[in-house]
């Protein structure tokens, strides 16, 4: 009976140790949260949340700068401070409980080093700040690059033009369903049905006022179609000394730009840097796809765990499913990870595949030489289904519905006995004539299955201008994807003019987009053959024993 008393009494006592070191710890971990109203040097307040970790000393912290409601990130300030980070949430000038007008991307540097200061002078910091956050969140970082210590880089870019013109096209969907929805005053935004159609408006310069006011940001947009100064100042790419970490995705609209983003910071003498694309879109999938789960792509937490390891002073490294090298590239449809020290892997071999009559495409030239037409009317433009845009049904979708169009020229070939595994840049080299001078030209990739749906992998196009008689020589860039086709699919190659409404549709008339309303039908010439060799450039990729399992 004694041993039975002093057994419980030892428990008791342990309980109530332990509940009193609960208390202590729930205590010590909850942060202490403060509103600021910081002042720039302007005269402009932007409200400011900030998470203190509880007790004595100076502690880092993660910046985070939104247009988004500075409280829907709240989670981070525990989360972080379980770690002993602070962190700061502020919305940027204009959006919500922050003063001032709201005109997106060209105040953020000035704003964030201003915010920075701030937080390098208060009691409890230790001087470092990392920036945290993706899309737009990612850019303020980005313009306060060159004086952050870390930097976290989900779907994000550093040069503006390249995600508003991205090889010389104006980036409509995005403009309109992102631009007039950052522009709205109402609580839920608008709906993106009615925008899209709104997007058919000529001139363009118009389609904000028929979908909600007049957005001068948009406006801005439209009438400097060049790089000129006007984006030159909200171009920040290369600037970073700092260590940091990028994620992309194959189907993202900032795809392109992020991948440049990273070389140009590696070319800058960077090394500390890692990119990880995944398959990953901005915004809902038009066709469901968890490419293997959590486990194949990666889990989200792992970001945090990086930033956490990294603003504490400890190694980092980037664990399973990734590789922990530079380049850190998913292949969809195998749905695992290839690592690489360099862009594109040295695995990968660009290959030729040539186009031809009755839908030829193969790695060899066609016999004879001569041109294949179709027609192209802006009023009907040829639709975008998917594919690295923002909004719903993103991503891959669907392209079955535009197999009847006559506005296109397509290519097949079967995949027959080993897949075919794309990993890296597309290029196409066209030979083109068009009864227009000024006109657009888009080459789209496809994965057709055995069932006979057909799914986009990757798209690209260019604005043309073409002298009159013979055909031109013309580049075309694809973009980039990693992406196994496997035997007994179909790899397709679609030619056409317009992929509306991701991109604008090309009018045929030479005249700035911005006001232009004259349509004009075009007769378009893909030309093939020895002396015209049109072809699209494939990063066939072929996996050493050490690289894929």
């Amino acid at each position: 009976m004694n041993k039975l008393f002093k057994i419980l009494k030892i428990s008791a006592i342990a309980i109530i140790i332990l509940a009193i070191l609960s208390f202590l710890v729930v205590n010590r971990l909850k942060a202490q949260k403060t509103e600021n109203e910081i002042i720039m040097s302007d005269g402009i307040s932007l409200s400011t949340t900030v998470f203190i970790p509880k007790g004595k000393g100076k502690f880092p912290a993660v910046l985070v700068r939104t247009p988004y409601n500075k409280y829907a990130e709240e989670w981070m300030g525990q989360a972080f401070n379980l770690f002993r980070i602070a962190v700061v949430l502020q919305d940027v000038r204009g959006k919500h409980r922050s003063g001032g007008e709201y005109y997106p991307f060209i105040n953020e540097r000035r704003d964030g080093l201003e915010t920075l200061r701030w937080i390098r002078k208060q009691p409890w910091s230790d001087g470092r700040v990392a920036g945290w956050g993706g899309s737009y969140v990612g850019y303020t970082q980005w313009a306060i690059s060159d004086s952050l210590d870390f930097m976290t880089l989900l779907l994000t870019g550093a040069k503006l033009y390249d995600f508003v013109y991205p090889d010389s096209v104006f980036s409509l969907q995005t403009a309109g369903i992102w631009g007039f929805d950052n522009a709205s005053d109402k609580l839920n935004g608008l709906n993106e049905d009615t925008v899209r159609r709104k997007l058919f408006t000529l001139p363009l310069i118009s389609a904000d006022d028929s979908a909600i006011k007049d957005v001068g940001f948009y406006n801005d947009w439209l009438l400097h179609e060049k790089y000129d100064t006007y984006w030159q100042q909200m171009d920040f790419r290369g600037k970073t000394k700092a260590p940091f970490l990028s994620m992309a995705g194959w189907y993202d609209l900032f795809l392109k730009t992020q991948i440049a983003d990273f070389q140009a910071v590696e070319a800058s003498g960077n090394d500390k840097g890692r990119l990880i694309i995944g398959p990953w879109a901005h915004g809902p999938l038009g066709e469901p796809n968890e490419f293997g789960g959590i486990e194949k792509s990666g889990d989200p937490k792992l970001i945090f765990k990086y930033v956490r390891r990294i603003m504490k002073g400890k190694k980092t490294k980037l664990s399973e499913p990734l590789k922990d090298s530079k380049y850190n590239l998913f292949i969809m449809e195998r749905n695992e990870y290839v690592g690489s020290e360099s862009w594109p892997p040295p695995e990968t071999t660009s290959t030729s595949f040539y186009i031809g009559p009755e839908g030829y495409l193969n790695t060899e030239v066609p016999d004879g030489n001569g041109q294949l037409k179709y027609d192209y009317n802006p009023a009907d433009p040829y639709p975008s289904f998917g594919g690295t845009a923002l909004g719903k049904g993103v991503g891959p979708a669907r392209q079955n519905a535009n197999q009847t169009r006559k506005d296109q020229l397509v290519f097949k070939k079967k995949i027959i006995e080993e897949p075919l595994i794309l990993l890296g840049p597309i290029d196409a080299t066209i030979w083109l004539s068009s009864t227009s001078v000024c006109t657009d030209f888009f080459v789209l990739l496809q994965d057709e299955f055995p069932d006979g749906k057909i799914i986009n992998i990757q798209e690209g196009g260019t604005k043309v201008k073409l002298k009159a008689g013979g055909p031109a020589k013309t580049s075309i860039s694809v973009w980039a994807t990693g992406y196994q086709i496997n035997p007994g699919h179909t790899l397709r190659v679609v030619i056409t003019s317009s992929w509306f409404p991701r991109f604008n549709r090309n009018l045929n008339n030479c005249e700035p987009i911005a006001n232009t309303k004259n349509i004009t039908t075009a007769e378009q010439s893909v030309w093939y053959g020895k002396e015209t060799p049109s072809s699209i450039s494939l990063p066939v990729f072929k996996p050493g024993n050490d690289k894929l399992n």
